[in-house]
C-alpha cells in the first residue's frame, strides 16, 4: 500500500511538473494584420510572460512586436522598467479593436516608474516600436486579425 501511494505522489509531482513547464513555455511566434500591416509577434500568454514583457532586450525588429493575450478583460498596465528602447503600446477589446494606445513610451531606471493604462478594459495589448501607430495612422476602432 506504502509503494503505490508513493508511486502515485511521485506521479501527481511529475505530471504537475510537466504541465507547469508546457504552461510556461512561450508560445511561438503568430503574424497578425493591423491596418493592412503585417507583424510577426511573440505572443505573452503566461502571467511570467506578461511580466517580463520585453524588458531586457536591447531592440525590436521593424516588423516585430510582443501581442499580450489576457485572460480577462481588465485595466492592463504597462510601465517601462527595464525596457532598454522606447515603444508604443496599443490597447485591444475582445473583438481585437484599438481601445487606446501610448505613444513613444521611453525606458524607465528608477525604482518606481510610472505605469500606462486604459481608460476601457482591454483583452489584449500590443507592444511595438515607437513611432509605429504613427507610421501607421493607426486609430481608435482599428482592428487586427491573425493571418493563416
Amino acid at each position: 500500500m506504502n509503494r503505490a501511494f508513493l508511486a502515485a505522489v511521485v506521479l501527481a509531482v511529475i505530471v504537475m511538473v510537466v504541465a507547469l513547464v508546457i504552461y510556461e513555455r512561450p508560445a511561438g511566434p503568430a503574424r497578425i494584420e493591423l491596418k493592412g500591416i503585417e507583424l510577426t509577434v511573440e505572443m505573452a500568454v503566461t502571467p511570467s510572460q506578461w511580466s517580463q514583457g520585453l524588458s531586457g532586450r536591447s531592440s525590436l525588429e521593424m516588423d516585430h512586436g510582443m501581442l499580450f493575450v489576457f485572460d480577462h478583460q481588465n485595466r492592463w498596465a504597462f510601465w517601462m522598467k527595464g525596457m532598454q528602447f522606447p515603444l508604443d503600446v496599443i490597447w485591444f477589446d475582445s473583438n481585437r479593436s484599438i481601445i487606446q494606445y501610448v505613444e513613444s513610451l521611453q525606458p524607465c531606471y528608477l525604482d518606481d516608474c510610472p505605469t500606462f493604462s486604459p481608460q476601457t478594459d482591454a483583452l489584449y495589448a500590443l507592444e511595438v516600436n515607437a513611432g509605429f501607430v504613427a507610421a501607421h495612422n493607426l486609430t481608435v476602432g482599428d482592428r487586427f486579425n491573425f493571418v493563416g
